[in-house]
């Protein structure tokens, strides 16, 4: 290995003007900057390509809890409870077809569920802090919320209605299901004739308020575009 020529190197740098201390100093000093000015862009560059792919996640999530909600919603027997009561539970005056549609959906105990795992990741990650929309945020948190109070309401519904339709259908005789299952004017006879299920039936087109449903779909709807608008992800 070569020795370094140290007498050579004193020479050299005695040779130096103050002008050559500053531009190698500066030359140092400008390489760091650099250096961290690079590595804080990829930093900075490779969050907001991590947080638009979790709010895609979101953004997919919310989606298919929008379906999950309009599936449970179009089997809600709001109609039916709107049709019993608007004619007083005489079903004699009511067309005969209209009562056969709606006679299984009686025997059909359902429950909503939502997943909110995308939300999740965002919560546990530290993505959720370089999030400079607190608005967004505040959104998303509050759309799960609703997800979750209709979650609440609309379970408590078919709780009430499996406490309702278990015992009643643990009575009834063999004849008395193939009427059911023909659904017409016999079935529902044998329905209205039991007082627990007569009470029932009148709570559906009562049970949520006015627009609630319509709400909670507009909300999920709007908390979608949001995301696409902010991400661009449409």
């Amino acid at each position: 290995m070569e020795k370094i020529d140290w007498k050579r190197v004193k020479t050299i740098v005695k040779g130096w003007k103050l002008g050559d201390y500053v531009r190698q100093i500066s030359i140092v000093v400008i390489g760091v900057l650099i250096t961290f000015m690079g590595s804080d862009w990829v930093t900075r560059n490779s969050e907001k390509k991590d947080i638009r792919a979790t709010m895609l996640l979101i953004k997919e999530e919310l989606k298919s809890n929008r379906e999950k909600y309009e599936d449970i919603v179009a089997e809600f027997q709001e109609r039916l409870s709107a049709l019993l009561a608007e004619h007083d539970l005489k079903i004699r005056i009511i067309p005969e077809d209209s009562l056969r549609q709606f006679a299984l959906l009686m025997g059909h105990i359902r429950s909503f569920t939502y997943t909110q795992n995308a939300l999740d990741i965002l919560k546990s990650s530290m993505l959720m802090q370089k999030i400079s929309d607190k608005e967004l945020l505040l959104q998303l948190t509050e759309i799960y919320e609703v997800l979750d109070g209709f979650k609440a309401t609309m379970n408590g519904y078919y709780d009430m209605k499996d406490q309702v339709m278990t015992p009643f259908n643990l009575t009834l005789t063999d004849e008395q299901m193939h009427c059911l299952y023909e659904g017409g004017y016999e079935a529902w006879d044998i329905y209205l004739s039991n007082i627990s299920v007569r009470n029932f039936v009148r709570v559906a087109h009562r049970y949520f308020t006015p627009d609630y449903i319509e709400r909670v779909g507009k909300r999920i709807d709007r908390a979608i575009q949001a995301i696409e608008e902010k991400y661009h992800l449409e």
